[in-house]
């Protein structure tokens, strides 16, 4: 969000916004992550339409949500969305028409898609510490469950980036690493040194406050429901309650879960070792001239090697390498061919299984990274056996083209297309 609400908002009308809604955009409850949703809507009414025709010609659409859009946990988002969806019908066919065909074949999933013996998919934020939701399937604060409960990088994005992302758009959803991000920023906007230890500085403060806040009775209430909803789930797909536990015991702890976890996530440890070993090095280094340029060279030693460290513990937040053996651990589980998920925003394609029947793919991002998209999407055929095609959408072209699997299924690093 790059503006703040205006006054009288017609979806805002009897909300309360606090200065915290004020300053980094209203919070998480229904009401105003409608407005959000209105307002992020405004900008594609070509998408809009485009998914209209796509419904209309008969075919169905499932959302899965994600650590982006985890508000559309809401079912009155969710109606907006159909509502909006209903208004940006083709010229040829009526209000109502379209809104008939929304309300038919437009489906919310709580969390996975599957169709039993063959596909398996979601986004795959649950398992990745800074992104997963402790309540996935009722992801509520339970002391206050007009909110979302939010993962790490939700504050993260909100206290920090999302500050950043006025200045360098195209780089904050791209540019997976933190330090390229921050040295990309540097390089073409010099005078954001000076703000950014002010932006960080704030973020811990903000985030800390959200860290392993409990509250007994308000967690059983929410545990309840999200009881209930695991049992929907279950009946969805006629799957045993065994088979949703174990997949809910592959999710990775939530950084806010542990202080330790989120103190040594803002670096925090290095920032404190780093000042205290060098207020140790001029403290214990003689008043001279030689003892001062030791203390120096001491002092900028241990800067560089704390700054390498952070490089380097900075540099695996975004590395996803982990997805491949969740997504054997769910094939053996649900017994699926394939399993797919996104999240990662970089293509993947892997053999799960030696006799190569079971694959696991990720279909990366469509935002444009750095002013190429990928397009890339998967392509399950049930009249072929269940054959998956890894395919990605050709704009200049104009038509889809298929991708060989192992340009992206070679080493830990996967292949760009």
């Amino acid at each position: 969000m790059t503006e703040p609400p205006e006054p009288g908002e017609r979806l805002l009308r009897g909300v309360t916004l606090t200065a915290s809604d004020r300053r980094f955009f209203p919070g998480t409850e229904w009401e105003k992550s409608v407005w959000k949703l209105d307002r992020v809507l405004r900008s594609h009414p070509q998408l809009l339409l485009a998914l209209g025709r796509f419904l209309l010609a008969g075919n169905e659409i499932y959302v899965l949500r994600g650590n982006h859009d985890v508000e559309m946990f809401w079912p009155q988002v969710q109606d907006h969305f159909r509502l909006v969806l209903a208004q940006h019908h083709p010229a040829d066919t009526t209000y109502l028409e379209m809104k008939a065909a929304v309300q038919a074949r437009l489906h919310f999933r709580p969390w996975f898609y599957l169709e039993k013996d063959l596909l398996y998919v979601e986004h795959g934020c649950q398992y990745d510490p800074f992104c997963t939701n402790e309540r996935n399937l009722c992801p509520v604060v339970p002391d206050k469950p007009s909110q979302i409960h939010l993962p790490f990088s939700a504050f993260s994005m909100r206290y920090f980036a999302a500050r950043m992302a006025v200045v360098d758009p195209a780089a904050i959803e791209n540019v997976n690493s933190i330090p390229r991000y921050l040295g990309r920023l540097l390089a073409r906007h010099p005078l954001q040194a000076f703000v950014i230890p002010y932006y960080y500085v704030e973020m811990i403060v903000r985030t800390l406050r959200k860290v392993n806040r409990r509250a007994p009775d308000a967690e059983r209430e929410v545990a309840a429901r999200e009881a209930a909803a695991r049992d929907e789930l279950e009946r969805m797909y006629d799957l045993p309650s065994v088979a949703v536990t174990n997949l809910e015991g592959l999710r990775e702890a939530p950084i806010l879960g542990s202080l330790r976890a989120t103190v040594k996530s803002f670096s925090l440890d290095m920032i404190t070792a780093g000042l205290a070993t060098t207020a140790a090095i001029w403290l214990a280094t003689p008043r001279s001239r030689g003892g001062r340029l030791a203390a120096t060279l001491l002092s900028g030693l241990v800067v560089a090697g704390l700054t390498a460290g952070w490089v380097r513990r900075a540099s695996t937040i975004n590395d996803h390498r982990n997805l491949r053996e969740i997504a054997r651990c769910i094939a053996d589980i649900v017994g699926v061919r394939y399993v797919v998920f996104g999240h990662s925003h970089e293509p993947d394609a892997y053999r799960l299984s030696e006799a190569g029947d079971r694959w696991y793919f990720n279909v990366g991002t469509w935002v444009p990274n750095l002013q190429e998209g990928q397009f890339i999407y998967m392509h399950v055929l049930r009249d072929d056996g269940g054959a998956a095609l890894l395919m990605r959408w050709n704009r200049k072209w104009r038509q889809p083209e298929e991708l060989d699997p192992a340009r992206f299924s070679h080493g830990a690093r996967r292949a760009r297309v």
